[in-house]
């Protein structure tokens, strides 16, 4: 009898195996027709849209191009050629756009020489600075199919910096007369002796990520008073874009402004060349 009752009982747990193993819903509850599935779930209808930055808006329109003859003082049109022969002395930005040459005599000077005053000079034919010859300004942008500065030209930005850019001024702290920062830390100071090397700073670096190509301007150096300010200014910018040859037997400048003995220089400005061939 103990045999028979064994096979009766395992005869039950046998078909509930087979059942369950042939039709594995009986131990699932039928889902709602509204319910959540992750494996069901359209991910696209989340992850469609673009995560990349905007891009940074459009520059300002330029404004309209000065004139060679009314504005300038020279003879010619900038569609054609336009000759500087006499000494130019601006108060404001200048914008000059033509599709002829652009000539500044020998000795003459063209300067703007304001803190952040712009020249900017965007033509189809050649641009040449002669002999002795000078541009002076806080910013100066070259757009021309050749470039030549002839044996001592010389464009000079030095100590003529704009505002700085908005992440940093890139003035050293305190009044310890210290350097202005830029691509690196501006060098420090050490007036008070009870204070080691290591904790007077000169100006903070910026402008890592414009390094390909740069256009900041060069910050202030500290000062040693409260009252007044000692430091040297910072260095303008320069940008040539030349679609052919671009010769330099002259001096292009960006430094820093000296602070003398009561403060600290300022740092260098930027420098970008772009041409076929130097």
């Amino acid at each position: 009898m103990a045999r028979f009752q064994f096979i009766f009982t395992f005869i039950p747990i046998l078909i509930t195996i087979i059942t369950l193993t042939t039709n594995p819903r009986v131990l699932c509850l039928d889902s709602e027709p509204d319910s959540f599935s992750i494996i069901d779930y359209d991910s696209n209808l989340i992850f469609h849209q673009d995560y990349s930055p905007p891009a940074p808006p459009p520059p300002p329109p330029h404004p309209p191009s000065a004139s060679c003859t009314d504005d300038l003082g020279g003879i010619g049109s900038i569609d054609t050629v336009c000759q500087i022969v006499a000494d130019v002395n601006l108060t404001r930005d200048v914008y000059i756009e033509g599709k002829g040459d652009f000539n500044i005599h020998p000795g003459v000077r063209f300067h703007c020489p304001n803190f952040g005053c712009s020249i900017t000079i965007n033509i189809s034919g050649n641009f040449n600075i002669s002999v002795n010859s000078s541009i002076v300004t806080g910013t100066f942008e070259l757009v021309a199919n050749n470039a030549s500065f002839f044996n001592g030209s010389v464009v000079n930005t030095t100590g003529l910096a704009g505002d700085p850019p908005p992440q940093t001024s890139g003035t050293p702290q305190g009044l310890e007369g210290a350097g202005g920062g830029h691509g690196g830390r501006g060098a420090c100071c050490l007036l008070d002796k009870e204070k080691l090397p290591e904790d007077i700073w000169g100006g903070d670096a910026y402008s890592w990520s414009s390094l390909q190509d740069p256009w900041s301007y060069g910050s202030k150096g500290g000062s040693t008073s409260k009252e007044v300010d000692y430091g040297g200014a910072g260095g303008g910018r320069v940008k040539m874009k030349v679609k052919e040859y671009l010769v330099v037997d002259g001096a292009i400048l960006a430094d820093g402004g000296c602070g003398g003995v009561k403060g600290g220089g300022g740092s260098g400005g930027s420098i970008l060349l772009k041409a076929y061939k130097m």
